[in-house]
């Protein structure tokens, strides 16, 4: 059975490294690619790419659709991957109908919502309205591209938003965010010193959005909780510590490293906070475990920095704040600890915050700044964007919902995400937008076992299509 072309197009743009912030490469393809099609292309000084296909008959007074996904990637991968982000294409490959990456994350989110977009302006046998065709970058990092991005020349009063998971789900609201870094200069002492190298392994991580209801377990936080409670009990001194790919990723791994007088006694005192840990998280990490291995070092940090990156990670929020009592199990407020790393003497933690309302989104700032200033570290808030309301009457979302029961046989389900959509930018740049969301089944976005229903990519795209076909009756 041969490929659909949309999973031929997915498979072109894999070859092209497209992490956040390495966008041109994936940027130029798509502009080259409206441009071949003798289409009107815009590529703007960001990067972010608009392309415009006229109406085909019949659709001439429909109102123009706007498409729209973002082009860049997460780019996280196991410890024992040697692939490089920056110049390797993405390794794939088929299991059971599913397609994954080897060892790396896939791209899925969102190279499908680019591919239904190049496959749509690619066809000329489709029916659709005017279709304005968006790509922005760094959506990843900040929702940064859409943030950017001048729509004075966007005229669509319709939105389909390629960004979301499921299939027979629309997605009805989004989460607004802060991203936040602490950071703070940090001394060493010399000397020579044992020491114990802890590697955490085994969780499953995943999208600090989409799946920080899952209860899984923080690499970062975990080592905080260990650090603090052996400094009740050891005279230590931190050496290093590293952890984290990105930001809005719960992370999975976490190495430090810390100088001690008796090895022996905090190994056996280990060995039951590793069983305390392990039956915390029996359900949600059942693979959760240590590694443990003795080395030796000739500086370590201070007594007083010690302290400090324990307390921060120890203290720093880290997980579900809040759930709504309106959308059943929705999320609505959570923070994600997502890196750290001491670097030419400097410590750096980024935090995700993410809430619906903006109040209480400030609420967890301010918090976070309290912190930072009973510690002595520096704390600053950036890629702050905006939560994409739930609109009750959506004429759009409805149309949607007819198409897929007519072709599917059963009712879409409305669902709210806690994941930060550029959706909610749209929506205020665009107040006249009725929007929709969709996309098909994907798993473990965000981290190295992520992967997509091959024959759930192909439906959806089959959806999207008889999406715009059904709008020549639109009034």
């Amino acid at each position: 059975m041969s490929e659909s072309r949309v999973l031929e197009l997915f498979r072109n743009i894999s070859d092209i490294p497209r992490a956040s912030f390495d966008e041109k490469r994936i940027s130029d393809y798509i502009a080259q690619f409206g441009k071949d099609l003798g289409l009107e292309t815009v590529q703007d000084e960001f990067l972010n790419v608009i392309i415009k296909k006229d109406a085909t008959p019949g659709y001439e007074n429909v109102p123009a659709v706007l498409l729209q996904s973002h082009m860049d990637m997460v780019a996280e991968k196991n410890k024992d991957s040697n692939h490089n982000f920056e110049t390797d294409p993405l390794t794939l490959h088929i299991e059971e109908g599913h397609l994954w990456a080897d060892n790396t994350t896939l791209g899925a989110d969102d190279g499908v919502g680019v591919v239904y977009m190049l496959a749509i302006l690619e066809d000329h046998t489709l029916q659709h309205p005017a279709l304005e065709c968006v790509f922005t970058v760094q959506e990843e990092v900040g929702l940064i591209g859409a943030d950017k991005l001048d729509t004075s020349n966007l005229k669509a009063e319709l939105m389909v938003g390629l960004d979301s998971s499921g299939e027979n789900v629309v997605c009805v609201s989004s989460s607004g965010g802060v991203r936040t870094s602490l950071t703070a200069p940090v001394d060493y002492e010399d000397g020579h010193f044992d020491t114990l190298k802890i590697g955490i392994r085994g969780l499953k991580g995943g999208h600090s959005g989409g799946l920080i209801h899952k209860e899984r377990g923080n690499a970062l936080k975990l080592a905080g909780i260990i650090l603090r409670r052996a400094l009740d009990q050891f005279d230590l001194r931190l050496r290093d510590i590293e952890g984290g790919l990105k930001i809005n990723a719960i992370c999975r791994e976490v190495d430090f490293e810390i100088a001690l007088d008796d090895k022996d006694a905090f190994k056996v005192w280990f060995s039951d906070v590793q069983n305390e840990l392990k039956q915390q998280y029996e359900f949600s990490d059942p693979d959760l475990y240590f590694v443990v291995e003795e080395g030796h070092a000739h500086h370590v940090l201070t007594a007083s920095d010690t302290c400090r990156v324990i307390d921060l990670l120890f203290m720093l929020p880290y997980g579900v704040i809040q759930k709504s009592m309106a959308i059943e199990d929705l999320v609505i407020t959570s923070a994600n600890i997502g890196t750290v790393k001491i670097e030419n003497n400097e410590l750096e933690i980024c935090v995700s915050i993410r809430a619906t309302q903006g109040f209480v989104l400030e609420n967890i700032m301010r918090q976070v700044e309290w912190l930072a200033d009973i510690l002595g570290v520096n704390v600053s808030f950036n890629a702050r964007y905006p939560g994409w309301n739930y609109e009750k009457d959506s004429k759009f979302r409805e149309q949607l919902k007819r198409v897929y029961k007519d072709m599917r046989g059963n009712e879409m389900i409305e669902e709210a995400t806690h994941g930060g959509l550029e959706l909610g930018i749209f929506k205020d740049k665009m107040p006249q937008l009725d929007i929709v969301n969709c996309g098909p089944i994907m798993y473990d976005i965000h981290t190295p076992q992520e992967h997509l229903d091959i024959a759930s990519f192909d439906r959806t795209y089959e959806v999207l299509v008889a999406l715009l076909k059904s709008l020549s009756e639109w009034n």
